[in-house]
């Protein structure tokens, strides 16, 4: 069947005229239509619909649209010089959009993929690999159907967020739709917290905010009594305020207060931790100090209670111990992440107060000592 032409011309006012003498339409003898454009000889994998010269589709066993490339098949070739790009469907029921770069008319098309859904919702850009980690060599952003969202590159920035003219929040974090903390920016100021517990990160120094980004001054602690940090390490020590002008009651000790500081110094003993025999054995080193319910003792002794002075700490709180299963390994495939394997181990959860503490919660009380405190009591008695 040779070509079919159909010489259609658009009239000024509304309708169409057919007494043309340019050729409008035509249908080649493989039932690829042009309009504006004839079909490429070679067209003749798929049906193809080709619009003003540039095109613009392929509808066939792909079901895709093409724009600007034709199969000829055996390769996907340009029609005209410029971008050609392509959405199709995969055989695996993914929904891709392609993208080639410049060149000439008629020469060999390699498409590479710059859009991905795949069969479980998730949104790939830059990739066709869904699962992106810090060791994924892969780069991209997934947008993932669950509702997480990661980005890897290689060398570059991997997230770049932009507050314009205010100060205030840039990531809100929440739970449940409560919003649980924030991270932002006041006066040029990176801020993290949540209400008036915020760290100010400023080039110099990291300090405590309220929530105006205002400094908020002897409110925050750093750790808790069941989550303790360890070592410290400072060029400089501590320091503590000492100020006449923000004490009251002072006084010299009393005679039993003495009593108790002479005490202490005999109590002072050296000792080993528990826990760094367990992961040192013998190589576990010797450490100075006191016991702090000996402490408490040499107050009991002398009719004093202990809670009253600062240099002795006693805090409590409530844990649950729940066993959570071990996790297998399951590799990652196109559609799907990866879970890693995760080995049985057992979680501890902590309460502060025995209210929010469920049934059956372990009370645990920890003894501590502030030794700046100790110290100064002890040399008072000498």
């Amino acid at each position: 069947m040779a070509n079919t032409t159909i010489p259609i011309e658009l009239s000024s006012t509304p309708g169409i005229v057919d007494n043309s003498n340019a050729t409008a339409i035509t249908i080649d003898s493989s039932e690829n239509v042009g309009i504006g454009v004839s079909p490429p000889s070679s067209a003749t994998l798929f049906d193809y619909l080709f619009v003003n010269g540039i095109g613009v589709a392929g509808l066939g066993t792909e079901g895709g649209l093409y724009n600007n490339a034709y199969y000829d098949g055996s390769a996907y070739k340009r029609i005209n010089t410029g971008y050609a790009s392509r959405i199709y469907m995969a055989s695996n029921s993914s929904l891709l959009y392609d993208q080639a770069s410049t060149s000439s008319a008629g020469t060999d098309v390699t498409f590479s993929t710059a859009l991905k859904i795949d069969s479980s919702g998730n949104v790939l850009v830059g990739t066709t690999n869904g699962i992106h980690y810090s060791t994924s060599t892969t780069t991209g952003t997934t947008l993932f159907g669950n509702g997480s969202t990661t980005h890897t590159t290689n060398g570059a920035v991997t997230a770049i967020l932009n507050r314009i003219s205010s100060n205030g929040e840039i990531i809100q974090l929440r739970k449940d739709g409560t919003i649980i903390g924030n991270i932002g920016t006041t006066g040029g100021v990176i801020m993290i917290g949540s209400g008036n517990n915020n760290l100010g990160f400023f080039a110099d120094r990291v300090q405590p905010l309220d929530s105006s980004g205002a400094g908020n001054d002897n409110a925050i602690d750093l750790g808790y009594p069941s989550a303790r940090f360890d070592d410290i390490y400072a060029t400089n020590g501590t320091i503590q305020t000492s100020d006449r002008n923000e004490k009251q009651d002072i006084e010299s000790l009393s005679d039993a207060e003495t009593r108790v500081a002479v005490a202490a110094k005999g109590l002072l003993r050296k000792f080993r931790w528990q826990s760094a025999v367990e992961e040192k054995g013998d190589e576990a080193r010797i450490h100075f100090g006191i016991i702090a319910q000996d402490l408490q003792d040499a107050f009991t002794a002398e009719g004093l209670d202990a809670g009253d002075y600062a240099m002795f700490i006693s805090s409590t709180w409530w844990e649950t111990q729940t066993e959570v299963a071990a996790v297998e390994a399951v590799e990652a495939t196109e559609d799907t992440e990866a879970v890693e394997a995760v080995e049985a181990y057992t979680r501890i959860d902590t309460y502060h107060t025995a209210e929010e503490a469920p049934e059956g919660a372990t009370e645990i009380t920890r003894l501590g000592v502030r030794y700046s405190e100790l110290l100064a009591f002890i040399i008072a008695a000498i």
